[in-house]
């Protein structure tokens, strides 16, 4: 009777350690891999990532001189300031023009900078995307002054966008609004809220 006993005790231990085996092995391999993610992040915090997004792109690239051109160009008696950065892919060019500029001021100011931006990079060649190549895209922002709380009155803001996937640049009016109904329902509501 006590070896059917031990027998059995024996045949249980034998399963129960193996079980045990399984159920610590189901949990560590989660529990390792977790780990190793953790002291991997950990090991490349603060490390910047390199690399060029624009490699075989941007051909032929716009270089210091041309922007230096530019600038020159865009000298208007109007303005008060004209600033002209490259950055990611994107020349930007915003104009503020005097605080009294009106519309057609701006409007003009907007497609001469256009028209002289581009004789001296053409648009066909820096600014519409090739076969295979992307390009560079073009904003041209010009206004008269930024409005401070609500007063709105006499406030001219124009961009004209040129995207390389695009095949003509358009001008967006950012004072006024698109849709006149949407915009008086919104302000209804907001001075409700006041």
């Amino acid at each position: 009777m006590t070896k059917k006993v031990n027998s059995k005790k024996s045949t249980l231990d034998k399963k129960s350690k193996i079980l045990y085996s399984a159920a610590v092995i189901v949990i560590l391999i989660p529990l390792l891999l977790l780990g190793y993610i953790y002291l991997s992040t950990k090991e490349n915090a603060g490390v910047p990532t390199v690399g060029n997004r624009f490699s075989d792109e941007l051909d032929p690239a716009i270089t210091d001189g041309q922007l230096d051109q530019v600038r020159e160009t865009l000298k208007y008696d109007q303005a008060q300031f004209v600033e002209v950065n490259l950055k990611s892919a994107t020349l930007r060019i915003t104009i503020d023009l005097a605080d009294n500029a009106n519309n057609d001021q701006v409007t003009s100011v907007l497609e001469d900078a256009y028209d002289k931006v581009t004789k001296i990079l053409p648009e066909d060649t820096y600014f519409t995307n090739k076969e295979g190549v992307k390009m560079y895209d073009l904003e041209i922002s010009a206004y008269n002054f930024i409005p401070e709380d609500d007063n709105t009155n006499g406030w001219v803001y124009k961009s004209k966008l040129k995207n390389a996937a695009n095949e003509k640049s358009h001008v967006d009016v950012l004072s006024s609004p698109k849709n006149e109904e949407v915009s008086d329902t919104i302000e209804k509501d907001q001075s409700k809220i006041k």
